[in-house]
């Protein structure tokens, strides 16, 4: 199982690179409040025309119990702020469905889902599978991500630039 939070996600869409990150790792699941972020942010049409590829899974009541203690854990009493990194971070932790992997972006989530002992993975590090596997090229991974900067992600320019200089080394090591 993979699993994923919003910001992934939206990365995929806004950079157009959802076929890809279905060709690199199958079948996404997501809790119910990453979709709603999702659509939030203006991304059902994706949302809908991915459905096939995207999962939606309702929690149990004891994981909505664990998703505030996994909010907090990220770093705020406001359980609703980090709400879909907590909801995925829990999805991903069920000990009944064994998880791959988990995307994930923001800091502190990737530090919390860490400390949880889950396989984590941002979009750029998607990215950086695609060029180690030459289905993408460095030039095309940077396009990508600026895209992304550019539709409001934040992804820094210093982020930008180590990940384009790290996809030009497994490039040419490829």
């Amino acid at each position: 199982m993979i699993v994923s939070d919003t910001g992934p996600l939206i990365s995929a869409f806004q950079s157009g690179s959802f076929p890809l990150l279905h060709a690199l790792i199958g079948d996404v699941v997501v809790p119910q409040a990453v979709a709603d972020e999702i659509v939030q942010h203006g991304w059902s049409h994706e949302l809908a025309t991915a459905s096939e590829k995207i999962r939606i899974v309702e929690l149990t009541p004891d994981e909505q119990t664990k998703v505030t203690e996994v909010a907090e854990a990220i770093g705020t009493s406001d359980s609703l702020e980090h709400r879909g990194e907590a909801e995925a971070i829990v999805l991903a932790s069920r000990r009944s469905e064994s998880c791959e992997l988990i995307l994930v972006d923001e800091l502190a989530a990737r530090n919390c889902a860490k400390t949880m002992g889950l396989r984590i993975v941002g979009f750029p590090g998607i990215l950086l599978m695609a060029t180690r596997s030459k289905v993408i090229s460095p030039d095309d991974l940077k396009s990508r991500l600026e895209s992304c900067r550019d539709q409001g992600t934040y992804y820094g320019q210093q982020l930008i630039e180590d990940v384009y200089q790290m996809a030009q080394m497994v490039w040419r090591q490829s």
